[in-house]
């Protein structure tokens, strides 16, 4: 089951990558002229938005999920926007937590 449902899983976290870090970010730095604190805000909120989004509400999990959101958003602004070292991060993380819950 595991393999069936793992593509279906591997598209997912490459959609959510695409909002979060592309989408967001772009939005943001748009809507604030694309300065370098518009930058920062929006690596910023985006993160924040992503760790709210993994557990709708304010716990432990979803400051981890925004720590790792906000580590994701800064290395996808510094590494000239590539998006696939985030999408392979993101693939690795989700998986090795899914194998840990089986």
């Amino acid at each position: 089951m595991f393999f069936l449902i793992m593509p279906i899983v591997l598209v997912e976290y490459f959609l959510e990558e695409l909002l979060d870090r592309v989408f967001l970010i772009t939005w943001f730095e748009k809507l604030c002229s694309k300065t370098g604190i518009a930058t920062i805000l929006a690596v910023v909120i985006q993160a924040l938005l992503f760790g709210f989004r993994h557990s709708n509400d304010i716990s432990e999990r979803s400051i981890t999920v925004a720590i790792i959101g906000l580590i994701m958003g800064i290395t996808y602004v510094k590494f000239g926007l590539n998006l696939w070292a985030i999408i392979i991060a993101h693939c690795i993380l989700n998986t090795m937590s899914m194998i840990e819950r089986v």
